[in-house]
């Protein structure tokens, strides 16, 4: 959005004798300074980092749907029979453990009909059909194009395990515990918090005129129709590319989270809700496993489970992913879904904590089983995510609106510069 009044047309003006003079122009600065500061800091955070802006946008969008494709792309892995009495997830992973004792199972997840086995660092998994216990894989996760994109979107190419990564970017920021790629994204998603902010403020058209702010005059020349499509484009988009610039910035910076929670009418999320310690066993107890594990869990959370970690060393618990039976936020994310989370003791499968039962205000309860999700549209279908991918577009229709309308205008400049000059 620009600074421009509506009263632009798309012929080039001519400087006149009518036009204001410099003394009547400093005096209407004097009046809208704050409005100039803001249109000012808009356009020039657009022209420094708009094209970063883009290139995290446009490939958040095409990993809106890196679940689905990852499932069409890998049919062979995702085959699986019907049986009457289905391998359970204990089952599935003992199998692979005895075909492959050199294989890292460190979780099992149940996904598009199969059991993925997965190792330790969350890059490679087996599948074993639930039907018929057949094994497939192994199978990278994270390989390929969409693994290059993942980089980029989620760590700024500063993960190890992903194609496309960069040593110095995931070297410490001057930000304690960041990276330099993540802090990259941080500053990201605060200039998305700050263009929607100043976006709004640019495009108000006042009360008397509001409707002007949603209405594309085609009839009047190139710089009316880029301006009015700017405008309508940007407060159209301005709920989500908030939601993405808060949620963005707050994963690897989480003050910006307290301080949107703050301002809802939220408190700061309360970090001992996810700790955990089992209970002290004695020596030689036998671990409680991993389907007693997982009744325990559904025991104080119904569901279905979705993903399940067991006991690292030194840890002591399972970690249990649930998915509920009605809403989902998490429901189309690929392998690590689910809604609630359960620890469950290795030792005593009475002794449980479920993540999600400690009462919080409404404020939380919204970032967390809303705000955050739709960043990555888990919420949703593939077709309703059709939604996030026109919105997740709009930083590149703007930047390309806001340029032509630039521009224009430096042309106008140009052309009353030669017409004074004559």
């Amino acid at each position: 959005m620009t600074e421009l009044g509506d009263a632009m047309t798309a012929e080039a003006p001519v400087l006149t004798r009518a036009d204001p003079p410099k003394a009547k122009r400093r005096r209407w600065l004097r009046r809208k300074p704050v409005r100039r500061f803001l249109v000012v800091t808009h356009r020039w955070t657009s022209l420094v980092l708009g094209l970063l802006l883009i290139l995290e946008t446009t490939s958040g969008v095409i990993l809106l749907y890196r679940a689905e494709y990852f499932r069409a792309t890998h049919a062979d892995f995702y085959a699986h029979t019907e049986s009457a009495h289905p391998v359970g997830l204990q089952q599935a992973r003992d199998l692979v453990k005895q075909a492959h004792p050199e294989f890292s199972a460190a979780w099992v997840s149940n996904d598009g009909g199969i059991i993925a086995v997965g190792d330790t660092e969350y890059t490679e998994a087996y599948a074993v059909d639930p039907g018929s216990g057949r094994i497939t894989g192994p199978q990278k996760l994270s390989d390929g194009v969409m693994g290059w994109l993942t980089n980029l979107h989620d760590c700024g190419f500063g993960c190890t395990t992903q194609p496309g990564y960069v040593s110095w970017l995931a070297a410490p920021s001057p930000v304690p515990e960041v990276t330099w790629g993540e802090l990259v994204l941080v500053v990201l998603g605060l200039l998305m918090i700050l263009l929607a902010i100043t976006g709004i403020v640019v495009w108000w058209p006042g009360f008397k005129k509001f409707s002007h702010g949603f209405r594309v005059r085609l009839g009047k020349g190139r710089f009316a129709r880029d301006y009015d499509l700017h405008n309508v484009i940007g407060i159209v988009s301005v709920p989500f590319v908030l939601m993405w610039g808060v949620t963005g910035a707050a994963f690897y910076l989480p003050p910006v989270e307290n301080a949107w929670l703050a301002i809802t009418g939220g408190s700061a999320p309360d970090e001992a809700k996810y700790s955990f310690t089992a209970n002290p066993a004695a020596p030689g107890t036998p671990d409680i496993g991993i389907d007693r594990a997982s009744a325990a869990a559904l025991a104080a959370s119904p569901g279905s489970i979705r993903y399940l970690v067991p006991p690292a060393e030194g840890t002591g618990y399972y970690t249990v992913s649930i998915a509920d039976d009605g809403y989902q936020p998490y429901g189309a994310r690929a392998f690590f879904g689910g809604d609630r989370t359960v620890y469950v003791d290795s030792h005593d499968a009475t002794h449980v904590s479920s993540v999600d039962a400690a009462p919080e205000p409404t404020a939380n309860r919204f970032y967390s089983k809303v705000f955050e999700a739709a960043h990555f549209g888990w919420l949703v279908d593939g077709w309703w995510r059709l939604v996030w991918v026109v919105l997740g577009l709009t930083p590149l229709a703007l930047m390309l609106t806001g340029i032509s309308t630039w521009l224009f205008r430096l042309g106008t400049k140009r052309r009353r510069r030669k017409a004074k000059a004559a």
